[in-house]
């Protein structure tokens, strides 16, 4: 698909003013309230562990909320656990509403969680169909509702995957007119990505504005971004550093140990 292409599916056909806002498929306000500070912790802050008690707090104060529960499990450590709400989820009859839509892409998810945590080899095919279903069904959605910043931040992850590094950012860049730019993920996002196409000026810029903005350094986000612009760099005994801050503030970050995983490999090579 041509970057054109792909930048015109993006836009949203909604003026925000027009846009209306979605219920996330419950009718508890406070649910939905816990449901979207959970996304606000952990994309914009870094704060796994917390995310996961708000998501917690939501499916308690609404046990139908099925996205809600799917967070669960996408966060849970317990396999048990994560495999019994994926079974839960999966038995659910399903329809052409959007919360169904979102739904099916994160069923995606904890499948793919759930191999990786298990040791069962996941296919490239299994993965292609992910990407392709969670593009299509984020898209569609976004179209409909484009205030919904946090499904849009996932969005960028999925054009990131299937297209790089290059389109994510592009993307980014084309949608800040609809008041995204000032979004602590987006921004730590865009650091990253300038740090993966290595241009380091853009990446130390972008992450100054993200200290700006959270008004901290002590800040799982921070320091996260900070051991990803040093893993692109090659610097990995700093890279090193900053994904251990990152875990002591938040040992749930999966993101972060991931990372570690990486460094300690580079830092292994390193001394063979």
């Amino acid at each position: 698909m041509k970057l054109t292409l792909l930048f015109f599916l993006l836009l949203p056909f909604l003026s925000l003013a027009q846009a209306p806002i979605f219920d996330y498929g419950t009718k508890s306000d406070a649910a939905r309230e816990a449901y979207l500070r959970g996304w606000e912790e952990i994309l914009d802050l870094g704060e796994w562990t917390k995310a996961e008690e708000s998501y917690r707090e939501a499916v308690r104060l609404d046990p139908d909320f099925q996205l809600a529960w799917a967070q669960v499990g996408r966060i849970s450590n317990d396999p048990r656990e994560r495999a019994s709400i994926y079974t839960k989820l999966k038995s659910i009859e399903t329809d052409s509403s959007w919360e169904a839509k979102l739904l099916e892409v994160y069923l995606g998810s904890l499948e793919l969680i759930d191999s990786k945590d298990r040791g069962i080899a996941i296919k490239s095919e299994q993965v292609t169909r992910f990407y392709e279903t969670s593009f299509k069904n984020f898209g569609d959605f976004l179209h409909i509702y484009p205030r919904e910043t946090f499904v849009r931040s996932e969005y960028f992850e999925v054009i990131h995957s299937i297209y790089g590094a290059g389109a994510a950012l592009d993307s980014i860049q084309s949608h800040e007119n609809i008041g995204i730019e000032s979004n602590p993920f987006l921004i730590s996002y865009k650091s990253q990505l300038w740090a993966e196409l290595k241009n380091f000026d853009k990446a130390e810029e972008a992450l100054k504005d993200l200290k700006n903005k959270l008004s901290s350094n002590q800040s799982p986000a921070i320091s996260f971004t900070e051991a990803v612009l040093n893993f692109e760099k090659g610097e990995w005994t700093k890279a090193e550093i900053f994904i251990n801050q990152t875990l002591l503030m938040d040992s749930k970050h999966t993101l972060a140990k991931r990372l570690k995983k990486q460094i300690e490999d580079q830092l292994k090579n390193q001394k063979d």
